[in-house]
């Protein structure tokens, strides 16, 4: 038998926590019991069988040790070629637009005035919808709107691709879901009718960039007028129904950090009323401003006033990239941009030399000459993460860093940054250890 290679032994609590990356799972230690433990890794792990054979028996069971001729990296690959490679889902993402109403510091888009779905695009991306549906492996289509601001034109651009979604899932008998990433300036009556008459349920992705005054300043219709007190009453109203769920995404930086747990005093009045699940808010730093500081701690302070008031909030990334890996590691997804370019990631920008390939007119997905394959060969090439600890859930970040990074001399997503490395492994521990407990 042998030590697992993705065991961490970490302090929590005031005792001691073993890990296991791939199984993720925990075992919290005595002291005695980590003594031997130790021992018998120096002297061999064997060893553990004849002092605890109890010990020694569990963290085999649990796969904490294995057998001296199991090729762990092996297993991972296999696993994350199953979850990457699966038929039985398709992720497709349609930007109506490269417009947008504001015009936030941190975008990293190229905004394109006028640039809207051309009709030979939408009945590209309808025949594609076909072609996705009729595949008996097909389980479930998820649909993504992005961009741009997505709703600029979601009357003429957006509504006739649900129609005939939906249309196309009932034929076949598909489950689908729907989405939208919107700055939630245009959510308006139109928006929710329209979803409410078809018994269609919403998930919306709406962003704030801190509290009203520090919101206002990045985000605003004009230099006298903001967005905030339009976008909170759009999602009170939206949150009165059930059809929509909603993640406030919290764009957060050293500057505004400070008072954004305010801005749940908007709901404080309608939080007893909802199913809490259907508004939660999520903290991520702008890219721009990410800098060793202690902004984590007033991040941590924000997410707990917002808790003690009965909200729910997600605060630090907990990644698991080979069991739940990104839309754009997975060879069914893509993203369809207004001009009918195709792109597999929508954290880059959708610029012509960039594209992956095209939509063509009879609704075919056009690779550029062998992107495809070699975007789901990228993984498990970046030497540091074959001998990493954590690499079961960070897996080199996604196939966007692998591929960007081929040919080079090795990268980490964490600098290299052990206690990083361990802070990922101690919110892992926190999941589990605070996870509902089955009856």
């Amino acid at each position: 038998m042998k030590y697992s290679q993705f065991n961490s032994i970490l302090p929590y609590n005031g005792s001691l926590a073993l890990y296991n990356s791939f199984q993720q799972k925990v075992l919290f230690l005595e002291n005695e019991l980590n003594d031997l433990l130790q021992a018998a890794r120096a002297e061999g792990i064997d060893i553990l069988g004849n002092y605890h054979p109890d010990f020694y028996n569990y963290l085999k069971d649990n796969r904490f040790i294995i057998e001296d001729d199991i090729n762990e990296l092996e297993e991972v690959k296999k696993k994350s070629k199953s979850v990457d490679e699966t038929q039985e889902e398709f992720v497709l993402t349609i930007n109506p637009t490269m417009n947008c109403n504001f015009k936030c510091w941190y975008c990293y888009e190229t905004h394109i005035k006028d640039s809207r779905l051309e009709v030979t695009v939408m009945d590209s991306i309808n025949l594609l919808v076909n072609k996705i549906c009729s595949k008996p492996e097909l389980k479930t289509l998820t649909l993504a709107f992005f961009g741009g601001e997505p709703l600029l034109y979601f009357k003429k651009n957006v509504i006739p691709i649900v129609d005939h979604v939906v249309e196309v899932c009932e034929k076949y008998d598909k489950e689908f879901t729907i989405s939208f990433t919107t700055n939630g300036y245009l959510t308006d009556d139109y928006f929710i009718e329209y979803f409410r008459k078809k018994n269609l349920n919403i998930h919306l992705q709406i962003t704030f960039d801190g509290y009203k005054e520090e919101h206002d300043e990045v985000r605003f219709v004009s230099k006298t007028k903001g967005s905030y007190d339009e976008i909170i009453k759009n999602i009170r109203k939206l949150l009165s129904y059930d059809n929509f769920t909603i993640k406030a995404r919290i764009n957060y930086t050293d500057k505004n950090i400070h008072n954004c747990h305010k801005i749940v005093d908007d709901f404080a009045d309608i939080i007893e009323k909802i199913d809490k699940n259907k508004l939660m808010f999520d903290y991520h730093r702008v890219w721009q401003n990410d800098q060793l500081d202690d902004t984590s701690k007033f991040l941590d302070e924000n997410s707990k006033k917002m808790q003690e008031k009965g909200f729910m909030t997600h605060v630090h990334y907990s990644p698991n990239n080979v069991n739940d890996s990104c839309y754009a590691d997975k060879r069914n997804s893509v993203v369809v941009n207004y001009n009918g370019d195709i792109y597999k990631c929508t954290a880059r920008d959708f610029v012509p030399k960039d594209r992956a390939g095209y939509l063509s007119e009879d609704g075919e997905l056009i690779w550029n000459d062998g992107y495809i394959e070699k975007r789901m060969d990228s993984k498990f090439n970046n030497k540091p993460c074959l001998s990493c600890r954590i690499m079961p859930l960070c897996n080199g970040g996604c196939s966007q860093h692998a591929i960007e990074n081929l040919g080079g001399d090795g990268y980490c997503v964490y600098h290299g940054d052990e206690q990083q490395k361990s802070n990922v492994i101690l919110a892992k521990i926190d999941e589990i250890v605070n996870a509902p407990q089955e009856v």
